[in-house]
């Protein structure tokens, strides 16, 4: 568009006068828009009839007044029609339907400025130059308001999902109440008359949180949007419709099934389940009921502390002076000796030794800490202490699997065939004793 000092006389003085006649339109062409919009734009029906007027003098004064100084619309038109855009979107009025009107106004506006051209004697070329102006910013005006489409698209999607994540810490807190829950569930895509089960996981980072969120989408085969995702602290929490068909993760912790009201007990189940297998290095898909005693055995207790001193005071000792007392190897021993159901073949064939040396150790166990695994009491002990000094040994540290992303890459060694393929001949240091002495030990 040219500058104003470009103008000749004649058009320079059809331009003020044109501008003039435009000024005394307003009035009646915000009626005539506002007959127009009640007619071409449905979505402004939950505008009152001062509003549409409001909105096209507002339009049409800020028009004049760029055309007076002849001069494409700034960016303080373009602010006030992205505060316009905001202020109709929380009317409720869309960004479609108001792109609608920015065009109907000025296709309109156009047609009243060549009705005043025609009466002022306007040059053509000065008022095809205004038409380009005009249209040119209407194309900006949409620039402007699809802008504002995706801030508001944004905002929403995290409002949403920020209210999601609020509903769902809300259910496996237990601080929800159940009026809130049965309402509000379904907003959530959740059927409040309907069982549920709760997932749990470590996530660590946002790469692994988004691996096991994969994980667990994969591993329940449900669709993303029919899973409430939580992420507390570092472990990142599921509401699913479906329990996993597999793990997909290192450890996948399972809650028991139950309504959205209950499911802050089952997430306290499988929290506990999630900590107990990393303490105890399991992996894969694990449960509270699939645990047995082992949470027991990682409580905090005194009289734990009492009684681990009692028995196995003096096989530390031996273990703090030296690799050729034995004590770790007694104690490691008698744990997988237990955990064979007391079967001395079984054991021997996952630590790779001799039969005869895991007798040898487990009466050398019993000797040092005076628990005879014989005798039902001393057995329940033996199994408890042994287990929780080996959870609280690792102290979560976990397996020594690679975890990439929070998926299993590597499986850690298991039992003898590990140490079989690492050329282990099974011989021990240990003296291989027949007779006496050993004939309680199968």
């Amino acid at each position: 568009m040219p500058e104003l000092t470009t103008l000749d006389e004649p058009s320079l003085a059809a331009l003020m006068a044109a501008v003039g006649r435009l000024r005394e339109s307003v009035d009646s062409w915000s009626e005539r828009f506002l007959a127009l919009a009640r007619q071409f734009i449905p979505g402004y029906e939950l505008l009152t009839d001062d509003e549409i007027r409001a909105s096209a003098r507002s339009f049409l004064e800020g028009e004049i007044n760029e055309l007076a100084s002849f001069r494409i619309p700034d960016a303080a038109l373009r602010e006030q029609l992205q505060v316009l855009a905001l202020r109709r979107v929380a009317q409720g009025v869309s960004i479609d339907t108001l792109s609608l009107s920015y065009r109907l106004g000025s296709r309109e506006m156009l047609a009243l400025v060549d009705e005043i051209a025609v009466e002022v004697n306007m040059p053509k070329d000065l008022l095809l130059a205004i038409h380009d102006s005009s249209w040119e910013f209407a194309n900006e005006a949409s620039t402007v308001f699809a802008r504002v489409q995706r801030e508001i698209t944004v905002e929403r999607a995290r409002f949403d999902a920020e209210r999601r994540a609020a509903f769902g810490r809300g259910i496996l807190s237990g601080t929800l109440p159940v009026d809130d829950i049965i309402r509000d569930a379904g907003l959530f895509g959740l059927d409040a008359r309907r069982d549920y089960v709760v997932l749990v996981a470590r996530a660590t980072s946002t790469a692994s949180t988004e691996a096991v969120r994969r994980a667990m989408t994969a591993a329940t085969r449900t669709a993303p949007d029919r899973l409430l995702f939580v992420k507390i602290g570092d472990q990142l929490g599921c509401i699913a419709p479906t329990a996993p068909v597999a793990a997909g993760v290192a450890v996948l912790a399972v809650g028991t099934a139950g309504p959205l009201e209950s499911l802050h007990t089952a997430f306290e189940e499988a929290v506990l389940a999630l900590e107990t297998a990393e303490r105890f290095e399991l992996h894969g898909t694990v449960r509270l009921d699939d645990l047995g005693a082992r949470p027991l055995v990682l409580a905090e207790s005194r009289a734990a502390g009492l009684l681990e001193t009692r028995h196995f005071g003096v096989l530390d000792a031996d273990e703090r002076g030296g690799p050729e007392h034995g004590g770790s190897e007694l104690e490691e021993t008698t744990r997988v000796y237990l955990e064979c159901d007391q079967q001395a073949h079984e054991a021997a064939r996952r630590l790779t030794v001799h039969p005869n040396t895991v007798r040898y150790r487990v009466n050398r166990f019993r000797e040092v800490t005076g628990l005879d695994v014989r005798r039902t009491e001393d057995l329940v002990a033996a199994w408890w202490l042994l287990n929780r000094r080996r959870g609280l040994r690792r102290g979560g540290a976990g397996a020594e699997s690679r975890v990439d992303d929070g998926l299993v890459v590597h499986s850690p060694d298991t039992g003898g065939a590990g140490a079989a393929d690492r050329g282990d001949t099974g011989t021990s240091s240990e003296p291989v004793v027949h007779g006496a002495g050993l004939e309680y030990v199968s």
